[in-house]
């Protein structure tokens, strides 16, 4: 039983991800955009807000921290600075660096919803 416990928390860990700062800094590996300045003023649409943080606690939480703060993964204060709405979806479907890649599953509409919301943390 405690191997299967074991197993269960370094799995859980690795999923994750690690070795990050704990910034969103550390998430710009010079694959945005270079011109950002268009992005902090483009509109990423319109969202369910409430949905997308129900979304975000029960998928990102653990790794991104409670107040977007990070944790294990970089802080998410302010990716929408860093990141467009469709870089971040692309991250989400995909993975970046230690985070896994469909996190939530293929469900494309929660995917744009939580893209669109992170896209306006600035």
């Amino acid at each position: 039983m405690s191997m299967v416990l074991g197993l269960v928390l370094i799995l859980g860990l690795a999923a994750c991800g690690g070795g990050n700062s704990g910034n969103e800094s550390s998430m710009n590996d010079g694959s945005a955009n270079e011109n950002s300045s268009d992005k902090t003023s483009e509109s990423s649409g319109e969202y369910d807000a409430e949905a997308a943080q129900a979304t975000y606690e029960a998928n990102c939480l653990s790794c991104h921290g409670e107040n977007l703060q990070g944790k294990v993964g970089p802080g998410l204060t302010a990716v929408g600075s860093s990141y467009s709405k469709d870089e971040i979806l692309n991250i989400i479907q995909n993975g970046k660096g230690q985070m896994p890649g469909n996190i939530l599953r293929g469900d494309t509409e929660k995917e744009e919803n939580v893209a669109k919301w992170l896209a306006d943390m600035k």
